[in-house]
């Protein structure tokens, strides 16, 4: 009885491919989309929450009228005296926009001569000469740096200009790793003292101060303290910074999954129209399988098993395609929902993440309202009359 029955679950697939085809394409197109967008999202939040665990406990920043301002440097003794601080120091950092008002550089300035922050370097790249680098006026830049300032003829250096209108040239010593093109596509890393220079920021003061706390029970307690130092401060935590990336994803992903479930229930209304229509070949083949035994409950599985596979075909390809199109060949014209169009255009390479939590859901999200679309005009299907059909 198996066997006959897969027989003619294979025949009748193969008979009714003309019917089942548009299905079957409209349906791969639905999941390669959804998947796409669930593979993008999940590459994407995983750099980005990679990344923010080199971010510190603690942002300090200056606030005055609602915006942020250089904080005093001095205030970095008092922060250190707080019991469970392991680590202050003060951040200069800015965007330089280029002549064109168009786009802008991200300058961060690095202190050498601090062992933590030159080690946050070597974990970028394997080797750097610190002693060649600081020997004169040079910067690190990011890929998207490095083109932009290529295709304006800045092979080796640029002239920026500080905000008292002075020109200041720094050489390009070398270009960030591709695999940190997501956070450094437009970054330019250079001396702390240089970068005070080009962004006008006082020697005395910073663009806000770092701290490490290695005891997280303790970090509300140092919060509080902090804010009691000081009255014009604003603390950002880095459980603030992952919370924000998690609700900016969930925010894209939620509007994005609204817009499916409407595609979606609308093709479930395509899907039990077309199957509602029984046609006389069908009937007879029906009043057939009834005639040599087949009970209605054996020809409701049968014929639930016949849209099942095209159902699990489509998944299967759309998911594959899915993979192939965000990993191998980097999700065009998708990514600029995360990415966006700004600036300076950024080579991310997305790192392959599979959560099979997600894979589940779409594929409970797919199947289900597939076979609940089709479930009554397969039983409509499956009681015809034998006789009648015969006639």
């Amino acid at each position: 009885m198996q066997n006959s029955f897969l027989n003619f679950l294979f025949l009748l697939v193969e008979r009714h491919k003309n019917k089942h085809i548009a299905v079957f394409l409209i349906s791969t197109l639905l999941v390669a989309l959804l998947a796409s967008f669930f593979f993008l999202a999940a590459s994407i939040k995983h750099d980005a929450l990679h990344a923010l665990r080199e971010q510190p406990d603690f942002t300090v920043q200056k606030m005055e009228a609602g915006r942020s301002v250089d904080i005093e440097t001095d205030r970095i003794a008092r922060y250190a005296d707080i019991k469970g601080v392991s680590y202050v120091a003060p951040r200069v950092f800015g965007r330089y926009f280029t002549p064109d008002r168009h786009h802008y550089f991200t300058i961060v300035g690095v202190d050498f001569f601090d062992e933590q922050q030159v080690c946050w370097i070597a974990k970028l790249f394997k080797e750097i000469d610190i002693k060649a680098f600081l020997s004169k006026k040079q910067m690190i830049v990011g890929t998207g740096v490095k083109r932009f300032l290529s295709e304006h003829y800045y092979e080796n250096d640029y002239h920026f200009t500080t905000p008292n209108g002075k020109t200041v040239k720094v050489a390009i010593f070398d270009t960030l790793p591709a695999a940190q093109n997501l956070i450094a596509s437009d970054l330019v890393l250079m001396d702390i003292e240089l970068a005070r220079t080009i962004l006008g920021v006082a020697p005395d003061k910073a663009t806000d101060i770092i701290l490490t706390v290695p005891n997280p029970m303790e970090q509300d307690n140092i919060k509080f303290k902090l804010l009691g130092l000081d009255f014009d401060t604003r603390i950002i935590t880095k459980a603030s910074l992952e919370k924000a990336y998690e609700n900016l994803f969930n925010y894209k992903g939620g509007i994005f999954l609204l817009l499916f479930l409407i595609t979606l229930v609308t093709f479930m209304l395509i899907l039990f129209q077309r199957y509602s229509m029984v046609g006389s070949a069908e009937r007879r083949e029906i009043a057939l399988l009834r005639a040599v035994g087949w009970s209605i409950k054996d020809v409701i599985r049968l014929k639930l098993s016949e849209s099942l596979t095209v159902a699990l075909l489509a998944f299967g390809i759309g998911v594959i395609a899915a993979y192939l199109y965000v990993f191998l060949f980097q999700a065009p014209l998708l990514r600029a929902i995360f990415l966006g169009f700004g600036n300076l255009p950024s080579e991310v390479r997305f790192t392959p993440v599979i959560d099979i939590g997600m894979l589940v859901s779409l594929f409970l999200f797919f199947i289900v309202p597939f076979l609940s679309a089709i479930l009554i005009p397969v039983w409509k299907i499956a009681v015809t009359d034998a006789a009648e059909a015969l006639k």
